[in-house]
């Protein structure tokens, strides 16, 4: 009898550039969770709401089973089981109605992930948020990104999950939680979830 992998995906998290890059591999190295990434050449180029239909028709969310490259995710009936594709973007390189149909899912409609798709924005860009959570002082410059977002969101070597950990990924979600101009907290509560889920 063959045995399923226990460790299934849980979510696939397709990000604006390395500063979204940064706060996934926050989060998985915090939480120990098989959740993967998609970028454009590692971060170090964006991908704008304007392409996201391009890169959602590409092969790698073609269909179901090209999903396979990311990892097991668990189905039934055909249908995914706790998981979700999770897409984080500035919007401030779109039009307003761009912008609306993103956050309100409409762009997707027609796509076969729709179900499973979290559009996590950051009104205008993700510098704006964290500073208007006080999790900076000041507009962060382009030569500063990388290392401030490593100190404000640092990813960890620890082989466990620790209390700490999730202490920490709790008060971050409350941060953003109480800023209507992003919803990162969706991100952050969900792998909070399956966190719980593995105990």
């Amino acid at each position: 009898m063959v045995q399923k992998p226990l460790n299934y995906c849980r979510a696939i998290v397709i990000v604006h550039g390395k500063s979204e890059l940064l706060i996934f591999n926050y989060i998985k190295s915090s939480l120990h969770l098989t959740i993967k990434s998609f970028s454009k050449n590692n971060g170090n180029n964006s991908i704008q709401i304007t392409s996201l239909t391009n890169v959602l028709n590409s092969n790698e969310f073609l269909e179901k089973k090209n999903l396979s490259k990311f990892g097991y995710i668990e189905s039934a009936n055909n249908k995914f089981i706790n998981f979700k594709l999770f897409i984080i973007m500035d919007t401030d390189d779109c039009t307003k109605a761009q912008k609306e149909a993103y956050i309100n899912k409409e762009m997707f409609k027609n796509h076969w992930l729709y179900e499973y798709i979290v559009p996590i924005y950051n009104i205008n860009t993700l510098e704006e948020v964290v500073k208007k959570v006080g999790l900076v002082s000041k507009e962060i410059k382009s030569c500063d990104k990388i290392n401030t977002y490593i100190k404000i969101f640092p990813p960890t070597n620890k082989k466990e999950v620790t209390v700490d950990n999730i202490e920490e990924i709790k008060q971050h979600a409350d941060i953003f939680r109480n800023e209507q101009n992003t919803n990162l907290e969706e991100l952050f509560d969900y792998c909070l979830e399956c966190v719980q889920a593995k105990k």
